[in-house]
């Protein structure tokens, strides 16, 4: 037998067991400073939670590096808001924020207040120009409106954007997501006229 416990296998398998017997010391030493730890942040997050007013920061001007810097928002989640404002093409209402992937319903709802969306939408999409291709990249629009879209203008013109509404099959709630991103544009040689949903 001792031959075998010399071997290698005898070396690993000993070595296990060991392991084993320490896990649930080694369990309950991680768990107590996880739980320390999301108390501190907790009581961070409370404090900063305060200092920051209400209405006071611009959700389409604010950088990831900014975002990041507040309580409730990591860095993974800094990035999808501004990956998400950046398909969107602007937020136009703070309630947005609620769509971002990821984003635990209670941590929106405690970050909102502190948002206003400044000048709003900062990217339109022409609906008688834009390709099938940005169309359908837009996050609202997707692949099946995009279709709808370009199969319409194609044989139509465009007055407006609400002339859109009527003609293709979309939802009102749909539709009302849309509007705000959407614009007719009129080409005259030097000057781009855009008509907006009202």
């Amino acid at each position: 037998m001792d031959d075998y416990e010399q071997q290698p296998v005898g070396v690993l398998l000993r070595t296990l067991g060991e392991l084993q017997a320490a896990r649930p010391f080694v369990q309950r030493r991680e768990s107590r400073k996880t739980t320390t730890v999301t108390e501190a942040s907790s009581s961070a997050h409370r404090t900063q939670r305060k200092s920051i007013p209400d209405r006071s920061l611009d959700i389409n001007a604010i950088d990831s590096v900014s975002l990041e810097a507040l309580p409730r928002i990591g860095p993974a989640i800094a990035g999808r808001i501004c990956r998400f404002r950046e398909a969107l093409g602007g937020f136009h209402s703070v309630g947005q924020l609620r769509e971002v992937w990821g984003m635990h319903p209670d941590q929106a709802e405690g970050i909102i207040p502190w948002f206003q969306v400044g000048t709003g939408v900062f990217r339109h999409l022409c609906l008688n120009s834009t390709s099938y291709n940005q169309l359908r990249s837009h996050p609202y629009i997707r692949f099946e409106g995009a279709n709808a879209i370009t199969a319409y203008r194609r044989g139509n013109g465009l007055e407006s954007v609400e002339d859109l509404k009527g003609a293709i099959p979309v939802s009102d709630s749909l539709f009302r997501r849309w509007a705000p991103y959407l614009r007719v544009c009129k080409f005259n040689e030097n000057v781009i006229e855009a008509k907006t949903a009202e």
